[in-house]
């Protein structure tokens, strides 16, 4: 790896011990899929922890299958689990990166050891370059902001807004205190979003006007190739958590309204019809607004000296949101 201080230029906390830390062949556990499977797993949950993402997706987006899917996987869980366990093992023994990080090279890899060529273009470039590419980000931002700001009302998915301002803020977060990333659940987003960057390190970010269309194009693209289908997975990944996690506040919701005023009534098909539709809204507005924030924010991440312009770059991402929202 490079030196210290070459992580501490680009990435303070960029550091050989965050790669050891990403670079572990983790293990999935049956109880946690179990709990997975029995509380969210018409939505996909339990094959989502597998690293299954296309295939929960697609439970998302069908309800389970019309919960066929769901009992189906019900026999089939213990072995997807130890299917897992055996493809993280064998990677280890062949000197290949775990799956979570199949779109690197081994950490022992001497491509690792070089500054990417993108980076290195990148410091080569004249004020005037960098200040023309600064703007064209600001605008990504704005755009995509203000644009979230205003449809998620419109289409009842303010669920997004909560999303992407939490993208935001986790991004930037990286080099904040220890405790942080020793929170439960706070600790798995900060190690996605160093996934991220460690991702856009070695794959540069694409220009600002393709940014906005790059949800839609990495999707086309990424039965065909790696680095799309890797760029894709983590913002499906994304999408998809904060999807569940908002599906099930509403499905709490309402089993419990009925129950506490009984002139609601409670119609499991109309009910469910909505959840799978809701869903599907929540997903892809999720998916198409981190996307380009994503990028840029974690573009300033890898490229400056300190968190300072990313920060800014955050609060100029919130603004934004705001201004559409309130428009």
């Amino acid at each position: 790896m490079p030196s210290d201080t070459h992580h501490s230029r680009i990435d303070p906390d960029f550091s050989r011990e965050v790669l050891q830390e990403l670079y572990e062949y983790r293990h999935k556990r049956r109880l946690v899929a179990w709990l997975l499977w029995g509380t969210l797993g018409w939505f996909g949950a339990h094959r989502l922890y597998l690293r299954r993402t296309f295939s929960g997706l697609a439970m998302l987006f069908t309800g389970g299958g019309a919960l066929l899917w769901w009992l189906v996987d019900a026999t089939l869980l213990n072995d997807l689990v130890a299917a897992y366990n055996k493809e993280q093992d064998e990677r280890r023994k062949a000197g290949l990166p775990p799956k979570d990080l199949a779109f690197m090279p081994p950490l022992h890899d001497e491509a690792l050891e070089r500054t990417p060529e993108w980076i290195q273009r990148w410091e080569a470039r004249s004020g005037g370059q960098r200040a023309l590419r600064f703007a064209g980000d600001l605008l990504v931002l704005y755009v995509a902001g203000n644009a979230l700001g205003r449809l998620s009302p419109m289409q009842g998915v303010p669920e997004a807004i909560v999303a992407v301002v939490f993208l935001a803020l986790i991004t930037v977060a990286g080099a904040g205190p220890e405790w942080l990333h020793e929170l439960p659940v706070v600790k798995d987003f900060v190690r996605w979003s160093h996934q991220l960057r460690l991702f856009y390190y070695h794959n540069k970010p694409s220009s600002p006007p393709m940014l906005l269309v790059r949800p839609v194009l990495g999707m086309l693209w990424a039965p065909f190739r790696m680095r799309d289908r890797a760029e894709v997975r983590m913002y499906a990944e994304l999408g998809a958590v904060f999807t569940a996690i908002f599906l099930l506040l509403d499905i709490v919701q309402d089993i419990l309204v009925p129950l506490f005023s009984p002139s609601v009534s409670f119609q499991i098909s109309s009910v469910v019809g909505g959840w799978v539709k809701q869903g599907i809204v929540t997903f892809f507005a999720i998916y198409a607004f981190a996307a380009p924030i994503g990028a840029v924010l974690t573009l300033y991440l890898l490229t400056r000296p300190t968190h300072t312009v990313p920060r800014i770059l955050a609060a100029w991402t919130l603004f934004a949101i705001a201004m559409g929202v309130i428009h």
